[in-house]
């Protein structure tokens, strides 16, 4: 199973990013952990995290036979 890492702010996840019309970027945040965005790449999620203030985690995901 590949790993998986989200990124957290305090106990908000982010859920999505855009760019904005300025050239800034616009963060959406959730308290669902279900509605955040997963990667794959820790590096981008480590970086995207930076941008925000925020940290990465691994998430940790069992097979459900």
């Amino acid at each position: 199973m590949e790993d998986i890492y989200v990124v957290k702010l305090g106990s908000l996840y982010l859920k999505w990013r855009q760019t904005g019309t300025l050239g800034g970027r616009i963060y959406k945040m959730t308290d669902n952990l279900n509605d955040a965005i997963f990667y794959t790449s820790f590096d981008e999620m480590k970086k995207l995290a930076e941008e925000i203030g925020g940290k990465a985690y691994k998430i940790n995901l069992e097979e459900v036979k």
